[in-house]
Parts: C-alpha cells; sequence; structure tokens
C-alpha cells in the first residue's frame, strides 16, 4: 500500500521534526478541537449583553474585567487585581483592588453601590498623631491625702465609614497623668487626618489598673476634645488593634519598593500582596490591617502571587518560593530549587489543583509537589520566545489553559489542555485584551476587538490542519483522494503538498473520491485541511484500488 489514511487528528509539537510525528499529529492546528478524535472546529465567540457599571466601558484598550454580580461588571484599561470581600456576607459588599495607577498606585477599597461612580478609597488607616494636650480637670484633687492616684495613659485610633479600625497613636511618656476620683481627664486631639480614607470616628482608649488599653468612648472625626468621666467599671473591650498597619501605600523611606501590588485571596480569610521583594499578608477577615511583622523577604522582585492548596506561591524573576501555614503571623517560606521564573504576571492562572504561568523556557505547571515545565516536549525555547512569553496573558476555561500574547506583528492565541496527551497544544486565530472567568455560569468572557464576547460558545469557527510529513521509501504519484465529514456545507478545502511544493488544491463538497494531478513524483506528502465542519477521515493513494 503506498499512500497514507487519517482517522484520528491530534494537535501540534513544533519542538518534534515533522517527519517523525506520530501519524496524527499536525504541524498546523488552527481553531481546532479535538477532544472526540476526530477534527472538529472550535466554536467562535458569541456576543455578551455586559454593561459595566457606569466608570468603566468595554473598548479595545481594555485589560481587566471582572464581574462583582449579574449587574456589576468591571472593565479598565489597565491591568489590576481586583479581590472580593473574605466576609460571605459583607454588608457594604466590599471590592479591593490593586494596580491602579500602575507600580506607582496606591491600593484601594471600595464598595459595589459606589464602584460605578468612580469612588474609591485608601486601603488601610492612617495611624493617628499624638494627643496635642493630656490633662487632669481641676489641676488639683482634694482626694490627695486620702487614696492613691491611678497613672493612665491614653491612645486613640482611626476607624473609618465601615468599622475599620487602625493602630493607635504612640503612647507618649509626657501624656501620662495620675488621675484620682474627683479628677477627668481632658485629651484634646490633633489636626484631623487627611487622605482619602473616609474615616469618620476616633476611638479612645485609657489604661486600666492592670496597664491594659480598654474602650473609652468613639468621638466624631471633627471632635477636637473630649473630657474623660468614666470610672473603670465603665470601660469596654481591651484594644485589639495595636499591630493593624496599613499595606505599603507610597514610594517613601516607610515603603522604599513603592506600593502594595498583586493582590489575592487565600482560602483562610487571609489577602496577600507584594512589594518589590516582600511579601505582605493581611489580618484574616480584616483586609485593611497589614501588620508589619507579617512579612516576608525574598532574594529577587516578586512577579506574581498564586495560592495553592499548601500555600502561598510567591513567583519571582528568578526562584519561586513557596509561603506556607494557616496563620499570617507564622508562615514558613521556602525557597524552590527551580530556574523557573515567572516573566508575565497576568499570565499566572489559577488551574484548580495547579497554577500555570509563563516563565522564560515554556508554560510551567505549580502544584504542591513541585513546578515542571509542561510544554517541555512540545515547544523548544526558541520556537516558545517567539510567543513574546512576557506578553502573554492567560484564562481559565473547563481545564484548558487559555493564552493571548502579541509578538509585535502578530496577536493570537493558544490553547493548552495539561491532560491532552497528543492534543495538548493548538493554536487561536483571535486575540483577546482581558478576560474574567464566570465559575458559576462555567462561562469565559473576553474582550475581544472592544467588545465582550462568551468564548467558545458561537458558530464554527474556519479552522486549518496540516498533517506531519509522510515519508515514502520510493517516489510516488498519489491518484486519489477522499475526504469523509458529517456534512460538507460550503466545502472543505483539500491541499496537497509533494516534497515541500503545493502539487493540489480541492473544494471538496462530497465524500466521493478525487483525482490528483500527475506528471510527478515525490517521498514527502502533507495534507492540509481547512473549512468549519467535522472531518472523520481523509485517505491519499497512489491508485483508486487501495481505497
Amino acid at each position: 500500500m503506498t499512500g497514507f489514511r487519517l482517522t484520528t487528528f491530534a494537535g501540534k509539537a513544533p519542538k518534534i521534526f515533522a517527519r517523525l510525528l506520530p501519524e496524527d499529529m499536525a504541524q498546523v492546528a488552527t481553531n481546532v478541537r479535538l477532544d472526540s478524535g476526530r477534527l472538529e472546529p472550535w466554536k467562535d465567540n458569541a456576543t455578551a449583553t455586559i454593561t459595566p457599571v457606569n466608570s468603566y466601558s468595554i473598548s479595545g484598550s481594555t485589560k481587566t474585567l471582572f464581574k462583582f454580580n449579574d449587574s456589576i461588571w468591571i472593565g479598565r484599561n489597565e491591568a489590576v487585581d481586583i479581590v472580593r470581600s473574605p466576609l460571605s456576607e459583607d454588608a457594604y459588599e466590599r471590592i479591593y483592588v490593586s494596580g491602579i495607577g500602575g507600580a506607582s498606585g496606591y491600593p484601594r477599597m471600595t464598595l459595589a453601590s459606589i464602584v460605578g461612580n468612580g469612588t474609591f478609597y485608601r486601603l488601610g488607616i492612617p495611624k493617628p498623631a499624638t494627643f496635642t494636650t493630656v490633662a487632669v480637670d481641676p489641676a488639683t484633687s482634694t482626694k490627695v491625702d486620702e487614696e492613691l492616684a491611678q497613672t493612665r495613659s491614653y491612645v486613640y485610633t482611626h476607624v473609618s465609614a465601615y468599622g475599620e479600625e487602625g493602630q493607635p497613636c504612640e503612647a507618649e511618656f509626657d501624656d501620662l497623668v495620675d488621675v484620682y476620683s474627683d479628677q477627668d481627664v481632658v485629651l484634646t486631639f490633633p489636626t484631623a487626618v487627611s487622605g482619602n480614607y473616609n474615616i469618620t470616628k476616633k476611638r479612645i482608649y485609657r489604661t486600666d489598673t492592670s496597664g491594659t488599653y480598654r474602650f473609652v468612648a468613639d468621638v466624631n472625626l471633627s471632635t477636637t476634645s473630649y473630657t474623660d468621666s468614666k470610672t473603670e467599671a465603665q470601660l469596654g473591650e481591651a484594644i485589639t488593634s495595636q499591630n493593624y498597619d496599613p499595606p505599603p501605600d507610597d514610594n517613601s523611606t516607610a515603603h522604599p519598593d513603592g506600593p502594595l501590588q498583586g493582590l489575592v485571596a487565600m482560602p483562610n480569610g487571609v489577602f496577600a500582596g507584594f512589594a518589590g521583594r516582600t511579601v505582605c499578608f493581611s489580618e484574616a477577615f480584616l483586609p485593611h490591617a497589614w501588620p508589619d511583622e507579617f512579612k516576608l523577604g525574598v532574594k529577587s522582585d516578586i512577579v506574581g502571587l498564586a495560592p495553592l492548596q499548601s500555600g502561598l506561591l510567591i513567583l519571582t524573576k528568578e526562584k519561586p518560593y513557596m509561603a506556607s501555614g494557616l496563620d499570617p503571623q507564622a508562615m514558613a517560606l521556602v525557597e524552590i530549587d527551580s530556574t523557573l521564573s515567572c516573566v508575565s504576571k497576568d499570565s499566572i492562572v489559577d488551574m484548580g489543583t495547579s497554577v500555570m504561568y509563563a516563565s522564560p523556557d515554556g508554560l510551567v505547571m505549580a502544584t504542591d509537589n513541585g513546578l515542571k515545565l509542561a510544554t517541555e516536549d512540545i515547544l523548544t525555547r526558541d520556537q516558545w520566545q517567539e510567543l513574546v512569553p512576557s506578553s502573554i496573558h492567560g484564562f481559565y476555561w473547563e481545564g484548558h489553559y487559555i493564552g493571548f500574547y502579541n509578538t509585535g506583528s502578530a496577536q493570537k492565541g493558544f490553547i493548552f489542555d495539561p491532560r491532552g496527551g497528543k492534543n495538548t497544544f493548538t493554536d487561536l486565530s483571535f486575540h483577546a485584551t482581558a478576560g474574567y472567568n464566570e465559575l458559576e455560569e462555567d462561562e469565559l468572557y473576553l474582550v475581544i476587538s472592544g467588545s465582550a464576547k462568551k468564548f467558545a460558545s458561537g458558530s464554527a469557527l474556519s479552522y486549518t490542519w496540516k498533517s506531519k510529513k509522510f515519508y515514502n521509501s520510493r517516489p510516488i504519484n498519489p491518484a486519489v483522494a477522499k475526504v469523509q465529514a458529517d456534512s460538507y456545507g460550503s466545502g472543505i478545502t483539500f491541499k496537497l503538498y509533494a516534497d515541500g511544493t503545493l502539487q493540489h488544491t480541492q473544494t471538496v463538497t462530497s465524500d466521493e473520491l478525487f483525482r490528483l494531478p500527475s506528471g510527478y513524483k515525490a517521498k514527502e506528502f502533507e495534507v492540509e485541511l481547512s473549512g468549519s465542519t467535522s472531518i472523520n477521515e481523509v485517505c491519499v493513494y497512489e491508485s483508486a484500488g487501495e481505497l
């Protein structure tokens, strides 16, 4: 028998020499779906009815797409990280964001009710200045000879409109006062804090006889003085916010690595982010509080973060790290013995039981058991570099990694299925600038050419599939071919290449065999199929009898 027959169709592996590919693998596989073994087109992207809230129109510049609920979609023209409140029933429906304004932009929070107005507040509550004065009234007590004075220290905190409390002011030694039972204490506050924090109250604490700071009163932010006449029995709960530092939010001496970036939510109610080479963690279920003692340092600049079951994967420009633990103040940091650095924060995708990201050498799969180069068997480093991995942004869809890249001259995509075997890698002919994976609906929403689309939800795309190079030991001239499909619609285009030269193009409209041209002989043959209908079988032989 001289010729070849294809009854199954698989994906591409550019790393392998075209003649050495398995019988059903391809040199070109664009817009093809191969789960069933036959050649099927991917579905096109259907128009999605998304209306972003007021300030966030979708355009060709959109780089971030986020869904809060059915009526609130957010689109932004910069790559930002958006995280919902860790509270399952947050009365304020808070939304947390990092990356607005790029690497120099401070982290923010907003509410579902005001995000459409473009209203954001700085994340975190600033530490207040110390009291202007702390004085007893009257200045002289009549109880000096009858009782021992109580030595008190006072502090106060800022409290936001949403009950978020920050660190107390410094407890100054000069502000210690000795108080008798016939005296009150008059507290005078400095000028109210400025800045976009939505702080509404000051919360006052004083030490009890054991030295514990306990609640005295809440006063309005504009209040300039307060007189404390409470007995110790009237004091409230102990202060809990001593270490509630705000997150890094500027490029000051206090924050030399710049503001917090890369915000992610971990399963235990803890948020994580990074600034330069520092990993930061919030208090559990308190995203406004980022204690300095929770910070961890690594050796190289951090590119992005990704939660895994065993902890937080920290991807840097050099070696990756794993921070493990349930308590943010007791996270154990381990450097992973791997050279698989991360070159694109936007390429980092949570795949469920693993995380995938773009490295200089290929697409990496990270699990609790370690890291591996997932594309090692199908792409060389040079072939991967042609996709400009620093430009890759990826999304999850039904077990697949959907990636998009920009080489400067081409903007396209690819599909990587880590479960796919020979169907692992195929190309997409279109490019998306942003996307959001809606798990509840099991839909991937993409922004393509400035419009919102549902991935693989429309009519069939036009595909191209080109076979391996079939080699024959003696020169032959194939005479007949046949393409068997479910339907033919507007036709399937069949091309035959012999020793690298296109010898025949045929529009196939039925399952009848068709003649191939004579007048040449060759040893190496390839077929290319294009169309938008499914193909079950392709045959190319030297004579009709072999078919």
